[in-house]
């Protein structure tokens, strides 16, 4: 604590470390929700530094203008931004993903010491599992406190997509996993049903606690032409718009949407709209073009600013899941969409996260995981009015703005460095 001129007493500012392999300007997933829990944290007076990787998801490739250099540290939006290089090539194999993880822990294994060195705290992301377990040893070393946020449940998800069946490699990440776990002084995850996965041993039970992906009300706010933009770039006058945005991966199921949309391709009034890049996209493409679907668009990600226009514009919202994904993952998107007041369809198993979230919300439609018949009646229940629309969107909003605000879900979190890192963080007025 410093004394300024003769009277006010200042408080040295908190600083923290995030260890992220995800992060700005990544616009999907894990990258976009840690922005925007980093600029969060910001905006509250913390001190923000954070480790990470040359930016490369979800097309798994180095962007163009971060490529032929090893290390890059850059400020955005008042974050400290260090990165590493590392490999990284699409349609990603285990070994791939493997050399990946390798060569991104090598490389950020300064970043790391020089930043939790400084830092009073560390927030550790996982996945990647052995990003976040190098970042826990240092932070064990340098002994400082370690807050693990578990954005999938790994291996879990990756074993039950199928997408991880080596039994050493899973072995490892099994390890990996427990060790992080153990070694974290606090773990923050995103539902009840990953904090149930993670909390087997009754040792962990006691420092896990739930913090959602969140929106901001100002981001999503409702105005007069909202959702237009996007209806007028894209959608065609007199057509149903059914859209799916972000990570085109295993989880997403995205073959789904190819099989109802060769369900309706005789009804020239629903077109399918697909923004995104990721592991299955070229399969994707493919199977379209093999199935000559017309009524099928792709289009590369769009711009943060576009989102809202495109969720709020677009007939039908479609968060579609994998069979196996239950409580291991909750897409970032569906709060996005809850937030706008998006008319939802989920594709998804009952007892999932995303299942439990609508339900509770008292909006938006559910049926059956890989089930085309089901999807497709869905669609055509909303284009043909036997939905009311209104009611869905306004039920969903309503429910997001109450229950996944970022102030609601980020600010315990502030309040809670503050409390242990500063006991009596505040100025001071005292007199001469």
């Amino acid at each position: 604590m410093k004394r300024k001129g003769g009277g006010r007493l200042l408080v040295k500012r908190i600083s923290v470390a995030i260890i992220t392999s995800n992060y700005w300007p990544e616009k999907t997933g894990i990258g976009q929700v840690t922005t925007e829990f980093a600029e969060y944290l910001t905006s509250n007076s913390v001190h923000v530094s954070v480790v990470t990787a040359l930016p490369y998801y979800p097309e798994w490739r180095i962007h163009e203008e971060y490529r032929r250099q090893l290390w890059e540290t850059e400020e955005h939006e008042g974050v400290v931004i260090h990165r590493a290089a590392h490999y990284a090539a699409p349609n990603p194999t285990t070994l791939g993903r493997i050399w990946h993880e390798v060569t991104l822990c090598a490389l950020s294994f300064p970043n790391m010491v020089r930043v939790v060195r400084a830092s009073s705290a560390c927030f550790i992301v996982s996945p990647d599992l052995s990003h976040a377990f190098v970042g826990c040893l240092v932070s064990r070393a340098l002994r400082v406190p370690i807050i693990l946020i578990v954005q999938d449940v790994m291996p879990d998800a990756a074993v039950e997509m199928g997408m991880l069946s080596n039994k050493l490699a899973i072995g490892i990440s099994r390890w990996l996993a427990n060790k992080i776990y153990f070694y974290a002084d606090r773990i923050l995850t995103l539902s009840d049903g990953m904090k149930a996965r993670i909390g087997g041993d009754p040792g962990l039970q006691g420092k896990i606690s739930v913090v959602p992906n969140t929106v901001d009300p100002n981001e999503l706010r409702h105005t007069p032409n909202l959702g237009m933009p996007f209806r007028e770039k894209f959608v065609p006058s007199g057509t149903m718009s059914v859209v799916h945005t972000g990570n085109m991966g295993e989880k997403q199921d995205l073959f789904l949407l190819l099989r109802a949309a060769r369900s309706l391709r005789e009804d020239s009034r629903i077109h399918f709209y697909v923004f995104g890049d990721g592991a299955v996209k070229e399969s994707f493409l493919r199977l379209r073009e093999l199935w000559s679907l017309k009524n099928v668009s792709h289009f590369p990600l769009q711009e943060r600013a576009f989102l809202p226009h495109m969720l709020y514009g677009a007939d039908v919202c479609l968060v579609c899941q994998a069979p196996q994904v239950i409580d291991v993952v909750v897409p970032s998107k569906l709060v996005s969409a809850m937030g706008i007041g998006a008319m939802i369809i989920a594709a998804c198993p009952t007892d999932s996260e995303t299942a439990k979230v609508l339900r509770a919300s008292g909006g938006g439609l559910i049926v059956p995981p890989s089930d085309e018949k089901a999807l497709v009646g869905a669609i055509q229940d909303v284009a043909l009015g036997r939905i009311d629309v209104r009611q869905h969107r306004r039920s969903v909003r309503e429910y997001a703005l109450r229950h996944f605000s970022r102030e609601a879900a980020y600010g315990p979190v502030v309040s809670e460095l503050n409390r242990k890192l500063h006991p009596s963080r505040q100025e001071e007025e005292q007199n001469p």
